[in-house]
């Protein structure tokens, strides 16, 4: 039986971790247009508030749960096999956030045993939380409001689904071409979009678009995306049609179904890549 929270534990859970969202908030928000951008070894940027946001959360983290193992982006850690681990990007979007673009967020989550049982998707900018538990669906969240349960679209053909995607790269579209053949999907799907990153999964959670492919991702991220998509009653795998071990993937394919999800993967070349 895969491990989820019981409703005492989830009840204690949310607003421990609302308050931890709202602290972020005020640290993202504060910096935003007034950024100090660095960048890693791989390229990507980081700012200050990437690492005072992560930095804010663990210390909530550990006040509620201090003997809870903890992965982030920005200070590592480590993703337990047993037990329970939470995982956290501080700012999924930078690339958004330092051009002042609101399609970023924050992404925790909680495994236990290696699996994902609880996730939240925050976009500070958007004012709005999507969040899910095992058992006990997903739900959106706007400041001010009353959480309303949410799912994704019915399903649709390729031909007519409209579908989002965060880069170009690892792509036959990129200026160094990799191996997925995003053309081929551009050219198959009825509308593909530039949304990116965590903010696509959200969308996808309320119906509003129909699938999401990521070609790169990490743990920290998956934690959130899988428990809010699923929960909301999609289809989630790897870039090569697998589910399972999930976190342990290193790319992401959500749709409303399976079929749909599946169809992507084969216009992209995941799935002959798997034979």
């Amino acid at each position: 039986m895969k491990p989820r929270l019981t409703p005492r534990e989830l009840r204690a859970a949310l607003p421990r971790v609302f308050d931890a969202l709202r602290e972020s908030d005020a640290i993202i928000l504060g910096h935003w247009h007034a950024l100090r951008v660095s960048h890693k070894s791989d390229g990507s940027e980081v700012t200050q508030a990437d690492r005072a946001a992560e930095q804010a959360l663990r210390r909530r983290l550990a006040t509620a749960w201090p003997r809870d193992a903890v992965l982030g982006e920005e200070y590592g850690g480590e993703l337990a096999r047993t037990g329970r681990s939470w995982l956290l990007d501080p700012i999924d979007g930078t690339a958004s956030y330092v051009l002042g673009i609101p399609l970023f967020g924050t992404l925790v989550a909680l495994a236990i045993d290696g699996e994902p049982v609880l996730g939240f998707i925050r976009l500070p900018a958007m004012k709005e939380t999507t969040y899910a538990a095992r058992g006990f669906g997903c739900w959106l969240k706007r400041d001010g409001e009353r959480p309303r349960r949410v799912s994704v679209a019915a399903p649709r053909a390729l031909s007519a689904a409209q579908i989002g995607f965060t880069s170009i790269v690892q792509s036959d579209l990129a200026r160094q071409p990799g191996p997925w053949r995003l053309a081929n999907l551009a050219r198959s799907v009825g509308r593909l979009r530039l949304v990116g990153d965590c903010v696509q999964y959200a969308l996808i959670c309320r119906g509003v678009l129909d699938g999401g492919i990521d070609f790169s991702i990490k743990p920290w991220d998956l934690g959130s995306l899988v428990s809010c998509v699923l929960e909301a009653g999609g289809s989630i795998g790897d870039l090569h049609g697998k589910t399972d071990a999930i976190l342990a993937r290193t790319s992401l394919v959500a749709a409303s179904s399976s079929r749909l999800r599946l169809a992507i993967c084969r216009q992209l070349g995941g799935l002959e890549a798997r034979r």
